[in-house]
Order: C-alpha cells, then structure tokens, then sequence
C-alpha cells in the first residue's frame, strides 16, 4: 500500500518536470515576441500563370506594413491596391523564396532587385523606396522569380 501512495505522488511530479527546462539559459530568457496579427490594409489579387501555394499576408511591424509573399511555384506576379485608409507609409515586401532572382514594383515608380544565385538563409525582405507610390498611385503591380523555381 506505502508503494502505491509513494507511486501517486512521484507521477505527478515527474509529469510536470516535462514542462521545466533544464538548460539553466533558459530559466532567466524572456518570453518570445508574439506573432504579429495580420491585417488586410491592402487589396492584393495574384495575376501568376500558377498561383498554386501562392499566398499574401500583411503585418505590421512598427510603422511599416511587411507583405509576406509565399509562391508554390516560384514565378509571379501580382496587383496590389489600397483600400479605404490609403496607402501606408511604409511599405515592404518579404519574399519567402529559395533565391531571388528577380524582384519588380511598377508604380509611380519602376524598380527592380536581384539578389543573385545563392540560397537565403532567411526571407528576403525589401523595403520599397519613398516615391515608388504616392498618395493618388492606383496600383502597384509586382513581379517575383525564385531562381531555384
């Protein structure tokens, strides 16, 4: 019966160590960063050929609102549009590709950046100058390669 009782209160102890790190690093670390929530500031309608896995998804990080732009394929393109609050300030797009070969915003202004052959180690995020869109610009149109398509 003393096994039992001594079984019933070890268990409980043990299952909860699971949750407890053991790497004395990690007992002082601050909580991670939440996730920012997506938002819908901009209208973004895929004009790819293949738009299988192609996916757009907006944040706000400080004053800048990051586009998220995922591609199956690899090749597209795409028509971004402001919705009623206008144009934000600042805008960027982060390319969540193997390798940018080609990146294009045709606006106000036209832009184009390449990042050359070798594989990112993280997304590629590129902040679209001042000029690229003004105020009364109607619609960007961009347009992305991954050059391991």
């Amino acid at each position: 019966m003393r096994n039992w009782l001594l079984a019933f209160a070890v268990v409980p102890l043990l299952a909860a160590c699971g949750h407890w790190s053991w790497n004395p690093r990690d007992w002082f670390a601050g909580k991670p960063e939440p996730v920012p929530a997506p938002v819908e500031l901009l209208s973004i309608q895929s004009a790819s050929a293949n738009a299988t896995g192609e996916r757009f998804v907006q944040t706000w990080e400080g004053a800048r609102l990051v586009v998220d732009i995922y591609s199956g394929s690899g090749i597209g393109q795409a028509v971004v549009k402001p919705r009623d609050q206008g144009w934000p300030l600042k805008l960027a797009f982060r390319l969540n590709l193997t390798a940018v070969e080609d990146f294009e915003v045709r606006g106000a202004q036209n832009l184009r950046w390449n990042l050359g052959h070798d594989p990112l180690t993280q997304p590629a995020l590129i902040d679209v100058p001042y000029g690229t869109y003004k105020k009364d610009t109607p619609q960007l149109e961009i347009a992305w390669v991954d050059h391991y398509r």
